[in-house]
């Protein structure tokens, strides 16, 4: 497999701001090598962010140390907004009675 180069800076902040790295990295014309198309793309950013860096780092590096740690992230973030859904659904039901 063919690897390319992704920022380590990239790397770490897609870690912890998934959007805005996304959002940054395509205003400044730096997207990672992708066969994926445009809208896709654009899609993917706003609804699956951290699927999408995913795919990026797929791409580029294979099942690198990176791949993992994302994975992980991704993992521990779906995770965390499941086992709490009944009391974020909650605090929206009460914030829209206020």
């Amino acid at each position: 497999m063919e690897t390319h180069e992704i920022g380590i800076w990239f790397l770490l902040l897609s870690l912890f701001i998934p959007r805005f790295t996304l959002f940054f990295w395509w205003i400044s014309g730096n997207l990672p090598y992708n066969t994926t198309p445009l809208w896709a793309d654009v899609l993917a950013s706003f609804f699956l962010p951290r699927v999408l860096i995913l795919v990026y780092i797929y791409g580029c590096q294979g099942f690198s140390p990176w791949f993992w740690i994302h994975l992980v992230a991704l993992l521990v973030a779906w995770g965390y907004n499941l086992l709490h859904v009944n009391e974020n659904m909650e605090a929206l039901k009460k914030a829209a009675r206020s």
